[in-house]
């Protein structure tokens, strides 16, 4: 029996929203012009509701909302998990949750491996260490995605992580890692993808999160070139230091 076809890319990211701000257009160019996948492993219940929904009805509003951003993209091979994401103490009137930590880490790495043994993806694209923001559930996806592409048998050419041009600025936040470790941690671009004419689709996805909309106001006030050109890290191969940055129009 004939093996279905690879995926071009697969994105892996722990929650809803986490796909459009630092790969929109990438993944839309990609659904266009070949095959996208994503894997998202929370249904983001610890996030915003804004008054559109109750706090029990966030995880479907917010999967909704996923499931919205993605179908504008062109992406049509979608998995999502229900884990529980981060809560720190005393936010937003939850109680404190380690979020993936939580998990056992094993079926954490049997999900996202069993993932790329379907999809076969030829590139990977995921969280870089620091985990962008020192969110330790974003920390915590890389960990995983390494993890199981060790166990995975057809590894995919390359592998990428999201990167700001920026070393981290930013307030602390409690349970996030500390600035200097964030800073520790962080690599530069090794690549760079305008966003071009998926501009549009881009912004159609980042205005599905509509629990969410603080969030991107947030990423368009303080990150916004990172809106018109998508930058990348390539893990795997690795790039020699000094290389500069590339343009790269598919992953």
């Amino acid at each position: 029996m004939a093996s279905a076809p690879r995926t071009d890319l697969l994105l892996i990211v722990p929650h809803p929203d986490d796909e459009v701000f630092g790969s929109g257009a990438m993944l839309a160019r990609t659904a266009r012009s070949g095959r996208a996948a994503t894997l998202t492993l929370t249904r983001g219940a610890a996030g915003r509701t804004l008054g559109l929904t109750s706090r029990d009805g966030l995880a479907a509003r917010r999967e909704a909302e996923l499931r919205a951003a993605l179908a504008a993209l062109g992406v049509q091979d979608v998995t999502i998990l229900d884990h529980q994401d981060y809560v720190p103490d005393a936010d937003r009137g939850l109680p404190p949750h380690p979020g993936l930590a939580g998990v056992d880490r094993s079926e954490l790495v049997a999900a996202v491996a069993s993932v790329l043994e379907r999809t076969r993806p030829r590139a990977v694209l995921t969280f870089p260490p620091n985990g962008a923001n020192g969110h330790p559930d974003h920390c915590l996806t890389n960990e995983i995605v390494l993890e199981a592409l060790e166990v995975t048998p057809e590894r995919p050419e390359r592998v990428y992580y999201f990167a700001n041009p920026r070393r981290f600025e930013g307030p602390q936040r409690p349970g996030f890692l500390e600035e200097d470790e964030m800073r520790r941690r962080w690599l530069p671009p090794t690549h760079a993808a305008p966003a071009g004419e998926e501009l549009a689709s881009k912004l159609a996805a980042m205005g599905c999160h509509e629990t969410q909309a603080l969030s991107v106001l947030g990423f368009m006030r303080e990150q916004p070139a990172r809106i018109l050109v998508e930058t990348f890290h390539r893990a795997f191969p690795s790039v020699a230091a000094g290389s500069g940055v590339e343009e790269l129009l598919l992953l």
